[in-house]
């Protein structure tokens, strides 16, 4: 199981990047921002979600 994101309160520089998804997908993702945001007390990005996600899969597949 994975462990749960940590989203500080200040945000790193960025820089855009675009996907679709499908329905399914989306409202998966609607869910997380606003479960993210809420326990981090501040408006989570989408972007924020995908760059953890992305660095910790890279983390772990590096050890395989």
């Amino acid at each position: 199981m994975m462990n749960k994101l940590s989203f500080e309160k200040k945000k790193e520089n960025t820089r855009t990047v675009s996907f679709k998804v499908d329905p399914d997908t989306s409202k998966n993702l609607t869910y997380l921002r606003e479960f993210y945001s809420s326990s981090s007390g501040r408006r989570v990005t989408t972007g924020e979600i995908v760059k953890q996600l992305i660095n910790i899969h890279t983390k772990e597949t590096k050890t395989w």
